[in-house]
């Protein structure tokens, strides 16, 4: 896989383009806004998209859950 442009910091969700990319993953980072250094804790753009997107429809169906008690409350 080639080095991608940039990567997302997990702690404050930030792109950061000063890495070190060896055999396909993120050897050394340091997000300049929260300082987070820990090479586990960045993800490829695309990676970072699509866990957005799960915890997005997982939202979802906590608010349906919810609303699903509030009317079991109400009766």
């Amino acid at each position: 896989m080639a080095k991608p442009d940039y990567i997302i910091c997990l702690e404050c969700e930030s792109e950061v383009g000063d890495f070190t990319w060896r055999d396909g993953e993120v050897r050394r980072a340091v997000c300049e806004v929260c300082g987070n250094s820990d090479a586990d804790a960045f993800s490829l753009p695309e990676e970072f998209d699509q866990d957005v997107d799960e915890d997005e429809e997982e939202a979802e169906y906590v608010e349906d859950y919810d609303d699903f008690e509030d009317e079991e409350e109400e009766e």
